[in-house]
């Protein structure tokens, strides 16, 4: 059976249909199995990608951002979306175009229709109550093994029925949805699953007579008229149900009805398994657009708008990087919401941004490290408008990570990390390098700094820096060591406060002593501190002792 597969030009199974069958065969029959539905679903197969998470998912805090992204669908009670396989999908952005384009497409619709929005989200709910169905020993416990089994199968049927209806009109990969359920509803396998049902609920019809007395209540009913159904295809007239029984008696068996339902039961599955696989990776990629779509009214809630972006080749003629009203994701959960600004860069940008602490710089690098990489997987895009040039990988060196079994030194650690970017980028990247060289004293810093700028301009790419080295900026400004050097600085208003947007130029003073007395780290304010300690402490001396207490009488344990 073909695989849905919302997510791709060229759809395939991506999950590992071998272990899924084998956790759904054990689930069916017993209940349980939550673990490894987790293990099998966080680990979809991925078309090949460019793009190394080692160099980027850390630095960009993407598992934050994916719980930032992650909810629940409308009406679901206990389980999220799945952060593993969602994770997996933001790392590993694809390199086919018409895969973008495809998601681009899908999301489009989503946003202009609000009924295939409810469809996705009302189908997502329903493949998770058949999880929530075959995962569950308590309900067999409560109602019988086999009655949980026909209503596992139940539910079964009308998610495929309501598949089949729900994304009807869709000019998108949506209207893969419909085809899916078609093909699932002609098959044998589902014939026999429906036949099964309306065997299971319809052996029968009786209409009966019932006589009621003066005070309502019922005196006696007679059967008028029963018909059974016997167009059903399991169905065998009394006469032959009593000869099977005769028969196996006088043959020596003793197979109980209960039995005979329990196997129908387990071949009505086995014939529907491979449906119900694919429903399963339905699910993971629905989750891939009800999480977009949530960022997207997650962001309008605070006033920000997100957008599908543009997209262009490397050796494009316009491939310089535009963002209108870029804002940093991370930001939306402060009080505040976050400001956004508007950013260019050069074609072959190699851009260095100083400005003061706080003063918005690596929030900026995170916002464009997450605007590109959310670009190349099909998301949405953090920005009201945004124009980027299709990259090949994406190298983020934004925290400064010290361990306790570090050997190196800060110079040390900073020097591992500049080899660790030559080793892993490579020509047209995006690379992105908070406080290059902060680790050691200017001079030597700005000789490491020079040279990592002459030889990664060699690459190609599109390079932003933050340093703090303002000095050695402003040299660089005026005598250029690349071709295109641009430089960007923190706006300030006219207290010296930051505006949190950026313009050319570099910035003329770290403000380290605004910072410094925003932070309470003066003179005056230490001083303060001490001598309030020292007040504690005369205090303290001049109380007279406390007098000893007496101890306690201990009972002889001989006694």
């Amino acid at each position: 059976m073909p695989a849905v597969d919302l997510l791709y030009a060229v759809p395939a199974m991506r999950l590992d249909r071998a272990a899924l069958s084998q956790t759904l065969t054990f689930a069916f029959a017993a209940g349980g199995g939550s673990d490894a539905f987790a293990r099998v679903l966080a680990r979809p197969r991925l078309e090949p990608s460019t793009f190394n998470a080692d160099c980027f998912a850390a630095d960009l805090f993407l598992d934050d951002f994916v719980k930032l992204c992650l909810g629940r669908a409308r009406g679901a009670s206990t389980r999220t979306f799945n952060p593993q396989a969602l994770r997996l999908l933001l790392t590993q952005p694809p390199c086919d175009r018409g895969t973008i384009e495809l998601r681009h497409a899908v999301l489009s619709e989503l946003a202009e229709s609000p009924r295939l929005y409810q469809a996705c989200e009302d189908a997502w709910l329903r493949i998770d109550q058949v999880r929530t169905l075959i995962e569950s020993a308590e309900l067999g416990k409560r109602t019988g093994a086999i009655h949980r089994r026909v209503d596992i199968l139940r539910q079964i049927a009308q998610v495929f029925e309501f598949l089949e209806l729900a994304f009807g009109g869709a000019t998108s990969a949506l209207g893969r949805v419909t085809e899916f359920a078609r093909v699932v509803a002609s098959s044998d396998g589902f014939h026999h699953l429906r036949e099964f049902l309306d065997y299971e609920g319809h052996l029968a019809t009786v209409d009966l007579r019932v006589r009621v007395g003066q005070d309502g209540e019922i005196r006696s009913f007679d059967i008028v008229k029963a018909t059974e159904n016997s167009d059903n295809e399991h169905y065998r007239n009394p006469l032959a149900r009593l000869w099977s029984r005769i028969m196996m008696l006088l043959r020596g068996y003793a197979i109980r009805e209960r039995e005979v339902i329990g196997r129908l039961v387990e071949a009505v599955f086995d014939g529907i398994e491979d449906a119900l696989i694919n429903l399963f990776q339905l699910q993971l990629e629905l989750e891939f657009y009800l999480a977009a779509m949530r960022f997207r009214q997650y962001s309008e809630q605070r006033g920000l708008e997100v957008s599908l972006p543009a997209l262009v080749p490397l050796d494009s003629s316009d491939s310089a990087t535009r963002l209108v009203r870029l804002f940093n994701p991370f930001l939306l959960q402060e009080e505040l919401p976050p400001v956004p600004c508007d950013l260019k860069i050069g074609e072959r940008g190699f851009v260095m941004v100083t400005g003061p602490n706080s003063g918005g710089k690596t929030r900026l690098l995170q916002a464009i490290g997450l605007a590109q990489l959310l670009a190349q997987t099909g998301f949405y895009v953090p920005a009201r408008q945004a124009h980027l040039a299709w990259r090949n990988g994406l190298f983020v060196a934004l925290v400064h990570q010290v361990s306790a079994d570090q050997r190196e030194g800060h110079l040390g650690s900073e020097l591992v990390r500049i080899r660790r970017l030559f080793e892993r980028s490579g020509f047209g990247d995006l690379v992105l390098l908070d406080e290059l060289c902060s680790g050691t004293n200017p001079s030597e810093g700005e000789e490491i700094a020079q040279l990592v700028i002459s030889l990664l301009y060699r690459l190609a790419p599109q390079t932003l820096i933050t340093t703090h080295f303002l000095e050695f900026a402003a040299r660089l400004a005026k005598h250029p060591p690349v071709p295109g050097l641009e430089f960007l600085q923190v706006e300030l208003d006219d207290r010296l406060r930051p505006l949190y947007q950026f313009v050319p130029g570099v910035a003329s003073t770290s403000l380290a002593a605004q910072t410094a007395e925003r932070l309470g780290v003066t003179r005056e304010a230490l001083e303060a501190l001490i001598e309030e300690k020292a007040r504690a402490r005369s205090l303290q001396s001049s109380l007279p002792a406390p007098a000893p207490s007496e101890p306690e009488e201990r009972a002889d344990p001989d006694a």
